[in-house]
C-alpha cells in the first residue's frame, strides 16, 4: 500500500511537470517549430521578423507573396533559428546550494527546481485580444482593478549570491510580438493603403494589402450535407450587424439565411496564419428588394442582417454610404473582391485566393448603354439603378464570383476615406477589355438602405460620413 501511494506521488508529480513544462513552449497558435535549410531548429514567424535567419525585432514588415515555401507551409512565413543558439547564463552559490541566476515570481529558495512558468505575449494574437491577462490584478482608489506586473528580486534579500561563472543553457524559442497598433474607432470609410502589420513587397499582380479595405465581407453558403463552406460572393459592412450586396447573390437564400455565413477580416483564403484573425458569423435575415427583378437584375440590391454584432479593428471596418441619388463622380473607382481573374492577366492566376483589386474608370449611362446596343442588342435600356464603369489600361475587371464586390471612391478632402457607390452586379464579357462592367447604384437605393437598417433596430448614423473632427468633439 505505502508502495502504491509512493507511485501515484510520483506520477502526480511527473504529470504535473508535464502539464507545466508544455505551457512554457510554443503551442500550434503561437509558434510552430520547423526545420531551416540548413538542418537547424527553428521557429516560424512572418518574414520581416527574420533577417539572416536570425529572429529581429525591427524589420521592415514586408513580405513576398512569391516567395517558394519551406517547411513552414505558408508563404508568409519562414523558418528561422536565431534564437536557438546557447547562452551563458551566470550561476550563483547559497550556503552550498547552486542555483541559476535568473529572475522569479515569488519563488521558494527551499523547493526543487521547477520547469518556467508561461508568459503571456503578444505573439498570440488570436489569445491576446480575448483572454484575460494572467498578471495579477490590484485595487485602484476607485475600487476597480488594475493589471500590474510583479517583479520580484533577482535573487533573494535574504542571502548574498556568489556569481562563480557560467554555465550553458538553451533557451526556448519565442516568437517576437506583433507590433499591432491600438485600434481607435474614427467613422466609416477608413482605408489602410499600406496595409496593416505588414506590406506586400514588388506588388504587380493587383493583390490588395492585408487589411487594405477592411469593409468588404466573403459570403459563403453552407453545405446542407457535408457543412462545408463554398464561396458565393462579395459584400459590404454597413454596420457592425448588418453587409450589404447583390439580390442576384442571395436570391435563391432568401428563404434559408441559416445556411448563409458572412465573414469579415479575410484577406487570403488558402492561409490559416494571418496575423489578425478574421471573423465569420450566420445570416439572421436577408432583406432582398421588393422590386428585384430576377432576369433584368434591376434592383440587384440586398441586405445581410448578421447573427453576430463584429467588434471593428484594424482589418473590421464599416464603409461609408453616398446620400440619396448621389451622382457618381468622373473619376476612378476602387473595387476589391475574390473572383476569378480575367484571361487577359499574366500571368494566369486561378483560383484567386488573396482579395484582389481593381481601378474602373467611371462613364455616364449614356455612353455605357451605347456600348452595351453594340454587343446586345439595339433596344438595350440601360435602367437608372445601375452605374457603369470599364477597364483603366490592364488592370483586372469583375470577373466570376464578384458579385456584390464593392466600388467605392474617396471622400472629397482625402484623409483614405471611401464611400461605396457601386456593387459589382454583371457585364457582358469579363475577358475583354473594352467592355462596360455593370454595378449596383447604391445612391440610388440609399431610401431604401436606411427603411431597412430602421426596421432591424440598426442606426443609419454607423455608415454617414462625418469629418473625424466632429466625431471626435462628439
Amino acid at each position: 500500500m505505502k508502495l502504491d501511494r509512493q507511485l501515484w506521488t510520483f506520477l502526480l508529480v511527473v504529470l504535473h511537470y508535464r502539464v507545466t513544462s508544455q505551457t512554457s513552449v510554443i503551442t500550434a497558435e503561437d509558434g510552430q517549430y520547423c526545420t531551416t535549410d540548413t538542418g537547424d531548429h527553428g521557429l516560424c514567424v512572418y518574414q520581416y521578423q527574420c533577417l539572416d535567419g536570425r529572429i529581429i525585432y525591427d524589420g521592415e514588415t514586408l513580405i513576398d507573396l512569391r516567395r517558394a515555401g519551406d517547411d513552414c507551409g505558408e508563404y508568409i512565413l519562414v523558418c528561422c533559428n536565431g534564437e536557438h543558439s546557447s547562452e551563458n547564463v551566470p550561476t550563483t552559490v547559497v550556503a552550498n546550494e547552486t542555483v541559476t541566476h535568473e529572475p522569479s515570481r515569488g519563488r521558494d529558495e527551499n523547493a526543487t527546481a521547477r520547469p518556467p512558468v508561461a508568459t503571456t505575449t503578444e505573439s498570440s494574437v488570436h489569445e491576446s485580444q480575448e483572454r484575460t491577462s494572467d498578471k495579477p490584478e490590484k485595487p485602484t482608489n476607485n475600487g476597480k482593478t488594475e493589471n500590474t506586473t510583479v517583479t520580484p528580486p533577482a535573487v533573494s534579500t535574504q542571502r548574498t549570491p556568489i556569481i562563480t561563472g557560467t554555465s550553458t543553457t538553451k533557451r526556448p524559442l519565442q516568437p517576437p510580438p506583433l507590433n499591432i497598433p491600438e485600434y481607435i474607432e474614427k467613422g466609416c470609410g477608413h482605408r489602410n493603403p499600406n496595409g496593416v502589420v505588414f506590406s506586400i513587397e514588388n506588388n504587380v499582380h493587383s493583390e490588395s494589402e492585408y487589411g487594405e479595405y477592411p469593409w468588404v465581407a466573403a459570403i459563403f453558403v453552407r453545405d446542407e450535407t457535408t457543412s462545408q463552406l463554398q464561396y458565393r460572393c462579395g459584400g459590404a459592412l454597413i454596420d457592425q450587424a448588418a453587409v450589404l450586396t447583390t439580390a442576384s447573390c442571395l436570391y435563391l437564400y432568401r428563404s434559408k439565411p441559416s445556411q448563409l455565413v458572412v465573414r469579415l477580416g479575410e484577406w487570403d483564403m488558402s492561409m490559416q496564419r494571418e496575423p489578425l484573425p478574421h471573423v465569420d458569423s450566420e445570416a439572421e435575415n436577408v432583406h432582398i428588394h421588393p422590386d428585384y427583378g430576377v432576369s433584368s437584375k434591376v434592383n440587384d440590391i440586398a441586405v445581410v442582417i448578421l447573427r453576430e454584432t463584429m467588434v471593428l479593428n484594424h482589418i473590421i471596418g464599416v464603409v461609408c454610404l453616398p446620400q440619396k441619388e448621389q451622382e457618381v463622380p468622373n473619376t476612378d473607382l476602387i473595387g476589391a473582391g475574390w473572383g476569378d481573374a480575367p484571361s487577359f492577366v499574366i500571368p494566369k492566376k486561378y483560383p484567386q485566393s488573396i482579395l484582389k483589386k481593381a481601378h474602373l474608370k467611371s462613364i455616364s449611362n449614356g455612353e455605357c448603354q451605347n456600348k452595351m446596343r453594340k454587343l446586345m442588342s439595339r433596344r438595350f435600356q440601360l435602367h437608372q439603378s445601375f452605374i457603369c464603369a470599364e477597364a483603366i489600361d490592364t488592370e483586372m475587371l469583375p470577373c466570376r464570383g464578384d458579385s456584390g464586390s464593392p466600388y467605392v471612391v474617396e471622400v472629397s478632402g482625402g484623409s483614405d476615406r471611401y464611400y461605396l457607390v457601386g456593387l459589382s452586379s454583371w457585364g457582358y464579357d469579363c475577358n475583354r477589355q473594352n467592355t462596360p462592367t455593370v454595378m449596383t447604384n447604391v445612391a440610388y437605393h440609399r431610401d431604401w438602405i436606411d427603411k431597412v437598417v430602421k426596421k432591424e433596430n440598426l442606426n443609419p448614423w454607423s455608415y454617414t460620413y462625418e469629418p473625424e473632427e466632429n466625431i471626435e468633439d462628439e
